[in-house]
């Protein structure tokens, strides 16, 4: 007896064996009505389906011979897997390679066998159809062309299960993105509406779509500086009840916020009732001057409906002053890895906050440099040439308030 050799493509072949899955009740139907077929058609006692594993053969499903698993090494079907077409022996007791196998010399005595290697989608024969007789016999051209043609369906078959399979994984995988998907979107909404407070919705789209990890470091940028304080707001802190004082504040910013997102601008503090705030950083924006004096009045415009609400609540009016400057300043991250904040550093924002000081209730005052970007269209009520804390020279500063 002669052993069946090992192909080069065991491993390959024996992934493939175990994908297709044999041993699956759902295939023990079909497989009985093949092997059924394929006995009567051929007028053979014995017909069965194998498999190849990587040390017994494993007959799934057969009639005149029990399932079950044998050794590999006694197996017929392991020297069919190693053809790529019919393996026909006809008559065992004349080939060196089986005359002494345990299935010639014990039951069922063997002497004439045939088998169809059963191929995967990937050309790896893990298996065979197998008929068998205890006479020998010799097939002819019409039992051969039966024998390929039931082969061939029993591999169609077994492909069309694996298909099936496969399109189910990639249902189930589908299935699965889009649970992902979904877990994502409510993720990405639970950070919208958490960052959403702190930023405009431009400059949160920016961060919600940003492809890297955000780095220490700054680069120089041309922007406008808007800075509002409340005025004569301490009094009334030592007036009211802490959580009096926050119900207006929160009244307030909730108008100033909106106002100031609807101009782009990025708010980068908010000191007790001070709001300082950026135009044309992180993002650019066109004119970023005109955008600032724009918001402002807006800002000042939506004083009266704050104080309403808060005389409907019985409560104090409020009056607000806003200093505007531009130029240039650096701007980025700033701190370390495990804290940092998006900030802005420079001459041009200590220039507006002094600025914001010298503003009375309901005014704005913008520098010389904001000014000369909108010369073309603002007229301002009037302008002083004043002198601010950390400059030697005087600086020239513009009332561009709106008149009631």
């Amino acid at each position: 007896m002669k052993a069946p050799s090992i192909p080069k493509n065991e491993a390959e072949r024996l992934a493939d064996l175990i994908a297709l899955d044999l041993s699956n009740s759902n295939k023990a139907e079909q497989l009985d009505n093949i092997v059924t077929i394929l006995s009567k058609c051929l007028n053979v006692p014995i017909a069965y389906v194998s498999s190849i594993e990587s040390k017994q053969q494993k007959i799934h499903s057969a009639c005149g011979i029990n399932t079950g698993s044998t050794d590999r090494s006694t197996s017929f079907c392991g020297h069919t897997i190693l053809q790529n077409e019919i393996f026909i022996v006809e008559d065992t007791h004349r080939d060196e390679r089986f005359f002494d196998n345990p299935m010639v010399t014990n039951d069922p005595k063997i002497r004439f066998y045939a088998g169809f290697p059963l191929t995967s989608l990937l050309g790896n024969n893990v298996g065979a159809l197998c008929i068998a007789d205890t006479v020998t016999r010799k097939l002819d051209d019409d039992e051969l062309n039966i024998f390929k043609i039931i082969g061939k369906l029993l591999i169609e078959r077994l492909r069309m299960h694996k298909l099936g399979s496969i399109q189910s994984q990639i249902q189930a995988s589908k299935d699965q993105l889009r649970s992902v998907n979904k877990q994502l979107k409510q993720s990405n909404k639970f950070y919208e509406k958490l960052f959403g407070r702190y930023m405009s919705e431009s400059l949160l789209n920016r961060v919600m779509n940003e492809g890297e990890q955000p780095k220490i470091g700054g680069e120089e940028k041309y922007v406008t500086i808007l800075m509002s304080d409340l005025r004569s707001f301490s009094p009334l802190s030592e007036k009211y009840e802490a959580s009096v004082i926050v119900d207006i504040l929160n009244l307030y910013f909730e108008e100033m916020i909106s106002i100031i997102h609807g101009y782009d601008g990025y708010i980068n503090e908010i000191l007790g009732d001070g709001i300082l705030v950026v135009f044309g950083a992180p993002k650019p924006v066109g004119n970023c001057a005109k955008k600032a004096i724009e918001c402002a009045r807006e800002m000042q415009k939506a004083m009266k409906k704050i104080n309403n609400q808060l005389l409907s609540k019985k409560l104090p009016s409020l009056e607000m002053g806003i200093g505007i400057n531009s130029g240039h300043l650096i701007v980025g991250n700033i701190g370390s890895k495990k804290r940092m904040k998006y900030g802005v550093v420079g001459e041009t924002v200590n220039i507006a906050a002094r600025i914001e000081s010298l503003a009375i209730p309901n005014q704005i005052l913008i520098s010389e440099s904001t000014f000369e970007k909108n010369a073309d269209w603002i007229q301002p009520i009037g302008h002083i040439r004043a002198k601010i804390k950390g400059f030697k020279d005087p600086i020239t500063i513009y009332d561009v308030s709106e008149l009631p």
